[in-house]
């Protein structure tokens, strides 16, 4: 089968700007979104303090898998007020976990996720994002203040160095590698027959280990290595310009070689005040006009050289005066500056 990312309504789209991280297609975030001028979203699954999330329900049910029939309804749901759904980024880590820690009960855990990835093709929902995070997304603070009193988050990562054991002992990368080589090799001929994309997110902050656990996908050459591992067309980069920062890859060059083996799945637009490779602890999060790791304008230009003709989302945006959960007023700002720099060098041409 060939992928539905390539298919129907997703064939032949322009490099295009969209919104995700959020759970809940509600009517009001839709609408927002269309008028806004958006036409294309990703719904994000992973519950954490990050992103506007309901800990108490989930759009999706089910404690080990998605079913057929709600993945479609949910499909609707957002079709239905005149928007593209791209993907659904980040199964709930109860889907997965044991297959992440090579703990015993992984094989059933395969399973589960092998049929979500099957009811995912028959629903029509192109693309799945996933993080290989077993000790999740860390941040020092959620209130770093920037310009004018905006809240960012930021990480200092003296900060972890005290962090207790996430899973009981000291893990290594050469087990941990193991376990990602058995999910890919489980996942990736489903994925290839449903028509699905897998889209990988680095690790969140890119460090060689967290609470015991390495992060593996922390820099460009992992990510190298991951997508040769078991090679597909259906693998690729959620790629996330505020960790490859943070690792202090060339941008160019990360955009450079995956763009041009079409291996750039969506792309998380967001920027960092430094990179940790140069020997500092710490960085946070900007606005997009502000001086940070890479110029957007470059980035941008660059993405469109290599032909990406996917999505470009805000990722994390500082939260400015009468934002909501979402972030709504930082969201509209980023997602402005965005089409700004779009509709110019579409006017390059």
């Amino acid at each position: 089968m060939q992928r539905l990312l390539k298919l129907g309504k997703w064939a032949d789209l322009p490099m295009r700007p969209g919104f995700g991280s959020f759970m809940h297609p509600t009517e009001e975030k839709l609408t927002l979104i269309k008028q806004l001028g958006v036409d294309e979203i990703i719904l994000n699954m992973y519950r954490n303090n990050l992103i506007d999330t309901n800990f108490d329900s989930l759009p999706l049910p089910g404690d080990h898998q998605w079913e057929y029939k709600d993945l479609l309804m949910l499909r609707n749901t957002v079709e239905n007020a005149g928007i593209r759904l791209l993907a659904l980024e980040n199964m709930p880590f109860s889907f997965y976990d044991k297959i992440m820690m090579g703990q015993a009960g992984r094989e059933e855990q395969l399973k589960h996720v092998q049929e979500t990835i099957s009811n995912m093709g028959r629903a029509g929902i192109p693309v799945l994002g996933y993080g290989w995070t077993p000790t999740g997304v860390w941040r020092s603070s959620t209130t770093y203040r920037i310009r004018g009193g905006a809240q960012a988050m930021s990480v200092d990562l003296d900060d972890f160095k005290t962090a207790p054991l996430s899973h009981g002992r000291i893990y290594s990368e050469e087990e941990m590698w193991d376990y990602y080589q058995y999910f890919l090799e489980g996942v990736l001929p489903v994925a290839e027959e449903a028509g699905v994309t897998l889209a990988l997110h680095p690790n969140d902050p890119p460090v060689p280990s967290l609470a015991g656990v390495p992060q593996l996908f922390r820099s460009f050459e992992a990510y190298k290595k991951a997508m040769e591992m078991v090679k597909s067309e259906n693998h690729g980069l959620q790629y996330c310009l505020g960790n490859f920062s943070e690792m202090g890859a060339d941008i160019d060059e990360v955009t450079e070689y995956f763009g041009k083996q079409d291996k750039l799945v969506y792309v998380h637009f967001q920027t960092v005040s430094n990179s940790l490779s140069n020997g500092s602890s710490r960085f946070n999060e900007v606005f997009v006009d502000m001086p940070g790791y890479y110029d957007p304008v470059k980035v941008l230009r660059k993405l469109k050289e290599v032909g990406y003709k996917g999505m470009i989302m805000p990722g994390h945006v500082p939260k400015v005066i009468g934002d909501g959960s979402w972030e709504e007023r930082g969201r509209a700002f980023t997602i402005g500056y965005i089409k700004g720099i779009m509709a110019t060098l579409g006017q390059e041409d």
